[in-house]
Parts: C-alpha cells; sequence; structure tokens
C-alpha cells in the first residue's frame, strides 16, 4: 500500500458553522490514519483555534495559518512571519479604514481594539463559538504570520484586498459568517500549496501521493499541488471547478464519501 498524505480543511470541510463535525469525518480519519495513511490539517486557522474536539481527532501534524507554518506532530518544519514594520504597515492601513482585525502568531490570536465586543454581539443568539483572544501586553511584531480582517462594509473589504494585493498574498471571505465581509491577510509567497509542499518535501512524499480537501479560494493552491484534490459539495461551483473531483456536501459525510472513493478506507 502507498502512504498518501491527505490534507483536510477544517471550515466548510471537517466543520461546520464553526463547531459541528460529522462523525462520519472522524471515523473516516481515524480509519485512514489506521491503515497508515498521514492524515493533515490545512488550514487558515492557528494552533490557537486547533483545540477541544477538532483536535481530538488526531491528526499528524498541520499547514495552520493559511499556509504560514508546516508542522509534523509538534516540529514546526517551515514558518513565514510578517516583518515588524509590514504588521505596522496593516494596523495602521486596517485603522484608518475603520476595518476590525486580528493577528495570528503561530498559537495566539490578538484583536483589533473593539473586535471582541463587535464579535460578541454579532453571535449572541447563534451556535458558533465566540474566539478566544490573548492579552495584548503579549502581542510581538516579530511573530505575526497572518492577519485577518472582518467588516459589514463590503465596499472597504473588496478596496482592503485590492489595495493590499501588490504588497501581500491576500484572500476574501474565508470566515464562515456569512453576514460579514471578510479577508485573510499573510506575506507574499504564503498560501497552503506552499506550505505542503515544504511539509511532503520534509517527510519524502511525492505529491503525487498527496490529497487535498477544501471547499474555498484559499484551498485553490493546495487543489494545485496535490496529486488528487477534491472540493467539498458545498464549495461554489468555482472553488469546484479548480478540483478534480467533487465529493458530497459537510453534512452529507463529503469527508468520509472522498476517503472511500479514493481508497483510504
Amino acid at each position: 500500500m502507498t502512504t498518501k498524505a491527505i490534507f483536510l480543511d477544517v471550515d466548510g470541510t471537517i466543520m461546520q458553522d464553526g463547531h459541528y463535525i460529522p462523525a462520519s469525518a472522524v471515523a473516516a480519519i481515524r480509519t485512514a490514519r489506521a491503515r497508515g495513511h498521514l492524515v493533515f490539517l490545512s488550514t487558515g486557522r492557528g494552533m490557537a483555534e486547533i483545540q477541544g474536539e477538532l483536535k481530538e481527532i488526531g491528526f499528524d501534524g498541520a499547514v495552520s495559518n493559511g499556509g504560514a507554518f508546516a508542522s509534523v506532530g509538534d516540529e514546526i518544519v517551515a514558518g513565514t512571519l510578517f516583518s515588524p514594520a509590514e504588521v505596522a504597515r496593516l494596523r495602521g492601513y486596517l485603522a484608518r479604514l475603520g476595518i476590525h482585525s486580528y493577528f495570528q502568531s503561530y498559537d495566539q490570536l490578538f484583536a483589533s481594539e473593539g473586535l471582541a465586543e463587535m464579535m460578541a454581539a454579532k453571535l449572541e443568539g447563534t451556535a458558533i463559538p465566540m474566539k478566544v483572544f490573548h492579552d495584548p501586553a503579549d502581542f510581538d511584531d516579530a511573530q505575526m504570520a497572518k492577519l485577518v480582517f472582518v467588516t459589514d462594509d463590503r465596499d472597504a473589504a473588496e478596496r482592503a484586498l485590492s489595495e493590499l494585493a501588490a504588497e501581500f498574498a491576500v484572500v476574501g471571505g474565508t470566515i464562515p459568517v456569512a453576514f460579514w465581509a471578510s479577508g485573510e491577510v499573510a506575506p507574499r509567497g504564503v498560501h497552503k500549496g506552499a506550505a505542503i509542499l515544504a511539509l511532503l518535501a520534509h517527510l519524502g512524499i511525492d505529491p503525487a501521493d498527496a490529497i487535498g480537501i477544501g471547499d474555498n479560494w484559499n484551498d485553490a493552491e493546495m487543489f494545485e499541488v496535490c496529486g488528487t484534490s477534491i472540493a467539498m459539495g458545498n464549495a461554489a461551483p468555482a472553488v469546484q471547478a479548480l478540483a478534480d473531483q467533487v465529493t458530497t456536501a459537510i453534512d452529507d459525510d463529503g469527508v468520509y464519501n472522498a476517503f472511500v472513493r479514493n481508497g483510504l478506507i
């Protein structure tokens, strides 16, 4: 049996609406690992957000922070950070636009002033869990890997994505809260695909033996580098068109069905 390296997005792929994980996905992941395959997360989340029942599923490592880090077990095998000057540029730029944001280090989240209160108001009465932000006193501008912004002003979000694209890697609309406009900003050259290639090289695995499963635009580069790319049935049609295969939706055993189709379980 050829060992496959499987890369799974989180939101919209393993986890729905920020809290629900289908039991079939958990069973598929654990069975594939028991059969000798390697299963990695491939997510925009930082390690601070890979906790609880998600972490307890059991993985061989992660591509996290949208590709800023790649880890095998607890070992970081690749990492890219903003420079302090870039952090200052982003903070100032979004403050001038009046857009809330949070920075991600490898394992911490740091919110702009007022973001936590805005999120709490938005999420009140929903099942979506509130993000846990860290003490601003612990913020280190030399350890930031990614920035996420959220706003109710879609025009401002589009302007930010357009204007920041000249200096940074940007992708829009990845936060699973439908009534916000959002975007992710990373150092240029950072994306899931680059981190996956670094991780595979570290392990000596041919990219042809890699399988990537996702549902959003920040999965595009993952689809490009993996020998087999699979879009979720709940992905937008344009995202599905980027993949080799389309499985069923997350709430219709999408991950499980993809594993069965590809002989992983």
